[in-house]
């Protein structure tokens, strides 16, 4: 893949596309370090004078935020309407209910900051 590279501004004109296009800078684009989370990492494009080529750098901390760790963490929809259906056909519609204590491990691993 090829990208038209402006240098005065950092940043791809032109491109990704299969072939070399009309005009000047164009150069290879080589792959750069995939992020591994998208709501807190962003991708940075550069000229690499190395290589003669633009590729990227991953910028920001991938780690998980509290809100991600706790969505994360809790079971589907789904999966919680079906426990709660069950907890009020077998009269466990409290803190001893399946729905109840699932939640309940979730809340208490991820505690609100």
């Amino acid at each position: 893949m090829f990208v038209q590279w402006d240098h005065e501004n950092n940043a791809i004109l032109t491109g990704p596309q299969g072939l070399v296009g009309d005009g000047e800078n164009w150069f290879r684009l080589v792959d750069g370090p995939e992020e591994e989370n998208p709501s807190t990492q962003t991708v940075e494009y550069y000229f690499d004078e190395t290589q003669q080529a633009v590729t990227w750098r991953v910028i920001g901390d991938p780690t998980p935020t509290y809100d991600q760790s706790r969505q994360w963490a809790y079971p589907s929809i789904d999966e919680q309407l079906d426990n709660l259906w069950h907890d009020i056909n077998n009269g466990t519609l409290d803190k001893t209910g399946i729905f109840y204590t699932t939640l309940k491990v979730v809340k208490d691993q991820f505690q609100k900051p």
